[in-house]
């Protein structure tokens, strides 16, 4: 039975993670009773696209670079305000939501520190 859902960016993975009463990982995907949901799962995909942007995975190396620019990055924040709200309505307590989503690891030196 769901207890949690664990919000936290993966690569190539949707960013929603479902837990049980012992904190097992049951899977990542929308719960059951918001399977058919197009308004979530669009608002964390959306998310999750783009912040695989942020690697490079050519069949020959694999590697986080980050976010390239502030634009970006107000950009994906913007996305996860939205996607959070998104759940947190349809939620309406029913489930534990821990958002695991550190915008401030995104950024990488060459592009400059993390907007504040």
């Amino acid at each position: 039975m769901i207890k949690k859902i664990r919000l936290l960016l993966e690569y190539n993975t949707y960013c929603l993670w479902l837990y049980d009463e012992n904190d097992a990982i049951i899977d990542n995907e929308n719960p059951p009773e918001w399977d058919d949901d197009q308004e979530l799962t669009n608002a964390f995909m959306a998310v999750s696209d783009l912040y695989d942007t942020f690697f490079v995975d050519n069949g020959k190396e694999f590697l986080f670079i980050g976010c390239p620019d502030e634009k970006t990055y107000r950009k994906l924040e913007d996305l996860i305000s939205r996607a959070v709200d998104i759940l947190v309505k349809k939620n309406n307590g029913k489930y534990i939501i821990q958002n695991d989503i550190k915008l401030s690891d995104l950024f990488c030196q060459p592009y400059g520190e993390a907007p504040k």
